[in-house]
């Protein structure tokens, strides 16, 4: 009886490891929620999002993401950190955004990216850049697939 009940105890432990699995973050940066994701951004953007989604999360999980600098020129030292948050799920396999306003002076041109941790752990990494110049009527969509025929 005791061999049974230390399998049924152990059975127990292992699939509750299994169901909890790996959680998996993805993550894409956009303009707002209504524009597909990009890669590349114009200098003058007012506010980026950081959208994720996760799977494999559970209600009052924390999610922290973590802007980074990662080459900005002179602007400032390479992978310096800009801002960080904090999200905790509200429901299993949670979704979200994390997002940065413009700074004062503008954003400086170069290489940036956010890293989104799911507790201590980093999860995902979502990378872009700002480019110098205007945005048009395209702007924070220069990654789309080319749509013309072939």
């Amino acid at each position: 009886m005791k061999q049974i009940f230390a399998l049924l105890i152990a059975t127990m432990i292992c699939a509750s490891m299994a169901q909890a699995g790996n959680p998996k973050v993805e993550a894409a940066i956009a303009k707002d929620k209504d524009t597909k994701p990009a890669t590349t951004f114009p200098a003058d953007i007012p506010k980026l999002y950081a959208f994720f989604r996760s799977k494999g999360t559970e209600k009052g999980d924390i999610l922290r993401g973590v802007w980074i600098a990662e080459d900005v020129g002179d602007a400032a030292p390479k992978q310096t950190k800009i801002d960080e948050a904090a999200l905790t799920a509200d429901e299993n396999d949670f979704y979200g955004a994390f997002s940065l306003t413009k700074p004062t002076k503008g954003w400086p041109a170069g290489k940036y990216k956010i890293e989104i941790y799911l507790g201590d752990e980093l999860a995902t990494t979502a990378k872009f850049a700002i480019k110098a110049g205007k945005s048009d009527e395209n702007s924070g969509d220069e990654s789309k697939e080319d749509s013309s025929e072939e």
